[in-house]
């Protein structure tokens, strides 16, 4: 049976064989002694009645926060990381639980975060995003990670971040009341869910760069005439000086086994050809691997197949992907002057095998011919009349660069079996 999974940082909650006794309720209904205050700005916070009972959350009591626009000035008023806090949890070993789920009502989509800290000072930030547009009750899964800073002694403080947006030049938004509850552990794994066309993919960032630059943020399709038809997908903005890794950075994936998979897909829209690298890291950044694919479909979607190497990262667990979504240096090209737009979605894993025959042309035609691994190093070079041949070369997938006599060129795939 196929096996595709969808990476992304909206995560589903499940229940799938999760006994009573993992869950941990560290804020529900009625929970007593716990006063949640202010943090970075007068956000009004206090526990309330349910403002709108429903299916997902029929409780008495929430807390209560007032999210206002930013005024300017020193007092961080209406600032993203505006919230609640509590510091006195008693979680002595967070890194027991897989996921933190709660319950949130807003009336704007957008980003929420959690930041854990410890005693001592160290801390974590996860997030998800909450999608409704009616101000109803949303369940949010957050994967517990990045948490290793809370180091031995624990959680003892939880500040909820619940709109990590900047609205300061956003006409539609106004002071908003919004609210949270039900913050659970859970010992069970986040599973993944995302359908383009009904969530965001939440907690992605411009990389590297300020997280509030908006150089990377979630935006309409611009083009659902082709193969990728959902209505919201990842805008990158890359600009002429910007690194050759550029691009966007989402450090919330929690996958355990990468050896059940045997690559990674996804959609791509630019205006010009050029790489695609993924960078897959551990907890930590402590194992690498970067991973490249060809765009060739310029102004197009496109979906792009990343093939996996053996043992990749080792076999450590997948937490961070660095989308360089044009793997190119452009500081010295005078062709490219202008920004470029770039549109990403439907970043999955699959278990199927990639292998795309070569692509073939008149032996005549081709002046030069390049062969690259799947992290972007060269690995052979063929001139004109030159037989190519990977043999020599270990087994996997290869991209093959074929340049004819007028300059075209052609980017293909290729195994090595």
């Amino acid at each position: 049976m196929k096996k595709t999974f969808l990476l992304i940082a909206a995560f589903v909650a499940t229940t799938t064989g999760l006994s009573a006794q993992d869950d941990l309720v560290i804020y529900g209904d009625v929970t007593p002694g716990i006063v949640w205050q202010n943090f970075a700005g007068p956000t009004n916070v206090q526990e309330i009645d349910n403002p709108a009972p429903d299916a997902v959350n029929a409780t008495a009591k929430c807390i209560s926060m007032n999210r206002p626009k930013e005024t300017g000035g020193s007092d961080e008023i209406g600032w993203p990381w505006e919230g609640a806090l509590y510091e006195q949890f008693s979680v002595p070993n967070i890194t027991e639980y897989n996921s933190i789920s709660m319950l949130v009502r807003k009336p704007n989509p957008g980003k929420v975060c959690l930041e854990l800290q410890s005693p001592t000072g160290g801390s974590g930030m996860i997030y998800a995003e909450y999608t409704a547009t009616d101000e109803s009750w949303q369940k949010l899964v957050f994967p517990i990670i990045n948490v290793s800073g809370l180091g031995d002694t624990g959680l003892t403080k939880i500040l909820i971040e619940i709109h990590r947006e900047i609205e300061n030049d956003n006409d539609d938004f106004e002071d908003c009341i919004m609210y949270a509850d039900e913050i659970t552990l859970h010992k069970a794994m986040p599973e993944f869910g995302f359908n383009g066309a009904d969530k965001i993919a939440g907690a992605w960032i411009p990389f590297p760069g300020d997280e509030f630059n908006g150089k990377a943020r979630i935006v309409d399709n611009p083009d659902k005439t082709g193969i990728n038809t959902t209505d919201k997908c990842l805008w990158i903005k890359r600009e002429k000086n910007d690194e050759i890794f550029s691009g966007a950075i989402n450090r919330n994936f929690k996958v355990s086994n990468l050896n059940d998979f045997k690559c990674m897909t996804m959609m791509v829209k630019k205006s010009v050809a050029g790489p695609v690298s993924l960078e897959l890291q551990s907890p930590g950044e402590v194992k690498k691997q970067i991973l490249t694919a060809e765009y060739t479909e310029a102004g197009k979607w496109q979906k792009l197949e990343f093939a996996f190497p053996d043992n990749l990262l080792e076999g450590e667990p997948l937490q961070i992907i660095i989308l360089q979504a044009h793997a190119i240096d452009t500081k010295e090209d005078e062709n490219f002057t202008d920004p470029i737009d770039i549109y990403v979605d439907e970043l999955y894993l699959s278990d199927e095998a990639v292998s795309i025959p070569l692509y073939s042309k008149d032996n005549k035609e081709i002046v030069k011919t390049e062969i690259y691994d799947i992290r972007g190093m060269l690995m052979a070079t063929f001139g004109v009349g030159e037989e190519i041949t990977i043999t020599n070369l270990e087994k996997g997938v290869y991209v093959v660069r074929q340049t004819d006599e007028d300059g075209n060129v052609t980017v293909a795939k290729m195994m090595n079996k």
